[in-house]
C-alpha cells in the first residue's frame, strides 16, 4: 500500500480506555441490563478480527464492555470525527479510527492490519450501516477485504436490542435489554483475491445471524 499513512497514530491505548470502559461502558451495560454469551471464544492473546452487526451508535461501548478482558479498538464512519465533542471521546476513550464510507479506504485498511499485527483486537461492523430491529444488511465486501488481508481468527458477534438505546428509527424506546454472543473464532479458506472479498463478507454475516438461533 506504497507510502499511505496510518491512521494508528490517532489510537492510544493508555489508562484513558480503561477508565472510559469501567465508567461509561459499565454504567450503559447497566442501564441495558447487557448479557454476555460466549465471552470465552475471545481468545485470551493475539490478534482477532471481531465481526459484529449494528443496531445502534452505542454499539462500540456495549461490544467493549462485553469483551471486557481486552482492549478493542474500532473502525468508524469518518463523519463522527468531525463532531468535536464524540470525536475527543472515541480517539482518546474509545479506541476508534475513522474509515471513509461508500469507497475504499486503503488508509483505514492499513490502520486495521497494522493493530492487529500489534497482537490486538479490531472490531468491525460488515454492515457499514445500522440495520432496523430484527433485520439484517447485507455486508460490504471492505470487510471481508480486510479478514483476507488480515489472516486473523475471525469472531462473530451479535447484538440484539441495542436498536432500544439509539437506533436506526428512535431514541431511548422503552427499558432496554441488550444481549451480545460471541461465536467461535473460524478462519475463512479463501485467497486473498477481489473477487473473494465479498464472498468473505457474506460468510461473516452468515455466521452472525447462526448466533440468532444458539443459546
Amino acid at each position: 500500500m506504497g507510502e499511505l499513512t496510518s491512521r494508528y497514530h490517532f489510537v492510544r491505548k493508555t489508562r484513558a480506555y480503561w477508565v472510559w470502559l469501567n465508567t461509561v461502558a459499565k454504567a450503559l451495560a447497566a442501564l441495558c441490563r447487557l448479557k454476555v454469551c460466549g465471552r470465552e471464544n475471545i481468545p485470551d492473546e493475539g490478534k482477532v478480527l471481531l465481526v459484529a452487526n449494528h443496531r445502534s451508535y452505542l454499539d462500540p461501548p456495549l461490544v467493549a464492555y462485553a469483551v471486557k478482558k481486552r482492549p478493542v479498538f474500532f473502525m468508524a464512519k469518518s463523519e463522527l470525527f468531525t463532531m468535536p465533542l464524540i470525536s475527543t471521546l472515541i480517539k482518546h476513550w474509545g479506541n476508534a479510527f475513522p474509515v471513509k464510507r461508500g469507497k475504499a479506504d486503503l488508509v483505514a485498511l492499513k490502520t486495521a492490519l497494522e493493530i492487529l499485527d500489534k497482537g490486538e483486537i479490531v472490531c468491525i461492523f460488515p454492515e457499514g450501516q445500522r440495520a432496523s430491529a430484527g433485520k439484517f444488511v447485507r455486508p460490504k465486501w471492505g470487510a471481508g477485504m480486510v479478514a483476507l488481508k488480515a489472516k486473523a481468527p475471525v469472531v462473530p458477534c451479535l447484538i440484539e436490542g441495542s436498536e432500544a438505546l439509539i437506533g436506526k428509527e428512535r431514541l431511548f424506546s422503552g427499558i432496554p435489554k441488550v444481549t451480545i454472543k460471541f461465536g467461535k473464532p473460524f478462519f475463512l479458506d479463501l485467497e486473498d483475491r477481489k473477487e473473494n472479498y465479498q464472498k468473505a463478507a457474506d460468510i461473516m454475516m452468515e455466521k452472525i445471524k447462526e448466533l440468532k438461533g444458539g443459546d
